[in-house]
Parts: structure tokens; C-alpha cells; sequence
């Protein structure tokens, strides 16, 4: 049986976990599914815009049996992928993309990055304070170990941002010092629009002790993390109200002249 043209595979950015955090378009593209596949909490926090779809786990096939399912699932519909986090940064997702091709469809979200500086009312990058942010992993660091350590990553760094971390807060903190100095700001942002919330804040040096016993990193339950970190001075620094006369003088004045 041919497959229906008019059928598309959504990669939909789905954020934090919170349904809020869609775009319209993502919510019209989901919507369309008959089929979505979602990682938990996913099913249950979208629940009210899942009714009445199936709902699969990506991770419970291999890659051939799912490209397999959603070939035969698009004769009798669209097909959804709700991408956690975010959509540009260790997203696995990519493999899928490029195998549906010219059916398939990137919608983006509002991702973690973006819902994190969000809430603590913060920009992480600010003139004479920090020109550079520097995204990654420890996970991914630890799992490839071809290219620079973190410790050498926070040395480049302005404002530092770190998904999936695999270790304690006290030996992070370690891995950082070289990059950063004791009372750096350091912000935790932990299941970000999810039941649970929890932001906490202090500095390099005592930002372990901020968190304490709290598991926000699933290192003893195993879950997959849902927490990130942010370090930098942009997290306390504070704004200078001039430099908002000098870019209406530089740019928008000259609109009118």
C-alpha cells in the first residue's frame, strides 16, 4: 500500500514538559497525529492533547522498528514525536529527521535553555560582562572524551550552561574552578513547568550545599535528569540603563532620518 503523501512526520519541540511551552504550530501539528510517541512525563503532562491517540515510547524500539511502524502508521495519518528539552542540543532525534526526509517536519519549542533564563528573569549574555556561553554535557563528555575536558571548556566561558549531569554537585564544582571563581553565581533549575518545580541559587562554592540531599540529577533513582545548570556573572550582574539610550541613538533613530 502507498503511503499518503499528505501525511507528515512532526518532530515536535515539547520543552520542559509543560504543554504551555508549544507553539501554536506545534500545537496544530499535534493535533493531526493519530500516533504520537512521547518519553515520560510527556504522556501524562500532555495527557489533555493526547486523547484519543496512541501513544508509544520512541526507546521501546530499535531504529529499524520504528521507522518500520511509522511507515505503515502513515497510511492512516500524521505521525508525532514529542522532543523533549531542546531541539538544537543533545537531541537524539536527528537520525529519525533525516530518514523521513522530505515527510518529515522540525517544529520548533520553547526548550529548556529559553524556559530556565525565562524564569529566573535573566539574559545570559550582557556587555563588559559576558560576550560567550558555552553550551554542554558533562554526560557527553564523559561518553566521547576526544575533546576538551569541562574544566577546560569553563576556562572559554562566559556563562556556562550544563544538561545532563552524571555527577555529584560537589565534584562539578570541582571539574569548575579553574574557569570560575568561588562566588560566581550559580543558578539549578529543576522540572521547569512540571509539578515539583524548584529553583535554587547561590555560588560555586556553596551551591552544593544549597541543593543538598534533593536528587536533581537522578543519580540515585536513574531517571534521566531534569535539571539544569547556569553559571556565570549575567546571573546577578546588573543591567546599565544607558546602554539603551546609545542603541535607540545608533540604530533606531537612524530609521528616521
Amino acid at each position: 500500500m502507498a503511503v499518503d503523501s499528505s501525511n507528515m512526520v512532526f518532530f515536535i519541540g515539547a520543552g520542559p514538559g509543560d504543554p504551555r511551552y508549544l507553539t501554536l504550530e506545534g500545537m496544530e501539528a499535534l493535533e493531526k497525529c493519530h500516533l504520537v510517541y512521547a518519553l515520560p512525563p510527556y504522556p501524562e503532562t500532555f495527557s489533555a492533547y493526547l486523547d484519543g491517540k496512541l501513544i508509544r515510547d520512541p526507546f521501546e524500539l530499535i531504529f529499524s522498528e520504528i521507522n518500520l511502524e511509522v511507515e505503515a502508521a502513515l497510511n492512516n495519518g500524521s505521525v508525532g514525536f514529542l522532543v523533549p528539552g531542546d531541539l538544537t542540543v543533545f537531541s537524539p532525534f536527528l537520525p529519525l529527521v533525516e530518514h523521513f526526509g522530505e515527510r518529515s517536519l522540525v517544529i520548533a519549542g520553547v526548550g529548556i535553555l529559553n524556559a530556565a533564563a525565562a524564569l529566573i528573569k535573566r539574559t545570559l549574555d550582557m556587555p563588559d560582562v559576558s560576550h560567550s556561553v558555552v553550551l554542554t554535557s558533562p554526560k557527553h563528555i564523559d561518553k566521547h572524551g576526544d575533546g576538551p575536558s569541562l574544566a577546560e571548556l569553563s576556562s572559554a566561558a562566559g556563562t556556562m550552561v550544563l544538561y545532563m549531569v552524571n555527577r555529584p554537585l560537589t565534584d562539578l564544582v570541582e571539574e569548575l574552578k579553574p574557569g570560575f571563581e568561588p562566588e560566581t553565581p550559580v543558578v539549578v533549575v529543576y522540572r521547569i513547568g512540571l509539578e515539583g518545580q524548584r529553583i535554587y541559587q547561590g555560588t560555586l562554592s556553596d551551591i552544593a550545599r544549597v541543593v543538598g540531599e534533593d536528587d536533581i540529577f537522578g543519580l540515585e533513582s536513574g531517571k534521566p535528569s531534569l535539571g539544569i545548570v547556569l553559571i556565570g556573572e549575567v546571573l546577578e550582574a546588573h543591567a546599565d540603563p544607558s546602554l539603551w539610550n546609545r542603541r535607540k541613538e545608533k540604530f533606531w533613530d537612524k530609521r528616521f532620518r
